[in-house]
């Protein structure tokens, strides 16, 4: 997939954690999901992106953890901060990105057993490894146009929801994705005579 590289950046741009994570270089504490959740919406546990590649699909994840009164606000909360990811990207914000995420490739490629399932993985899924000073040049090129374009894909496919705990204010999968395709992330308002 050609857009595996801006996908992997558009993850480190997202970032985030958990509310007790140490603070401290390298620990993303200049991502969205820390500057836009947790630093102003307290009352999360949790909220991390993280991505998968396949052989024929990806995933970009968030996960995301709260008190189960807060999940309805905590799920429209994020799904806020993927449509903003649509959006504009800062130079600063995106070349941060670009910076953390070469640092841990090359970080991770210090250990013997890493290259070799690098090394592995990539000969199974390409026919070839590309090197290491490949793939941080692939990184270099990633422009804020690259964002928008694959963050705006990455809405147009229909989400994969999961969930786990009391439910109750859990929205309907098709208030999710109805928030996604939406212009602002807000889910649609739900009214109740009787709780």
């Amino acid at each position: 997939e050609e857009d595996f590289i801006p996908f992997a950046v558009l993850n480190m741009m997202m970032g985030g954690g958990g509310s007790f994570s140490a603070g401290g270089p390298g620990k993303g504490m200049f991502t969205r999901l820390y500057l836009n959740v947790l630093n102003r919406h307290h009352w999360m546990y949790n909220a991390t992106s993280y991505h998968h590649s396949y052989e024929d699909s990806g995933l970009l994840c968030i996960h995301a953890s709260a008190d189960p009164r807060q999940v309805r606000e905590m799920v429209e909360i994020i799904t806020r901060e993927f449509i903003q990811m649509a959006g504009s990207t800062g130079e600063m914000e995106l070349e941060r990105a670009k910076t953390q995420l070469k640092s841990m490739l090359m970080m991770n490629l210090e250990s013997r057993p890493v290259i070799f399932e690098d090394v592995g993985r990539q000969v199974l899924s390409t026919g070839r490894r590309k090197l290491p000073h490949e793939l941080c040049d692939l990184i270099s090129n990633v422009a804020a146009s690259d964002i928008k374009r694959v963050a705006t894909k990455m809405l147009r496919s229909k989400p994969a929801v999961a969930a786990l705990g009391d439910l109750t204010e859990l929205p309907s999968y098709e208030h999710i994705q109805a928030a996604l395709s939406s212009k602002d992330g807000r889910l649609p308002r739900t009214y109740r005579l009787f709780r």
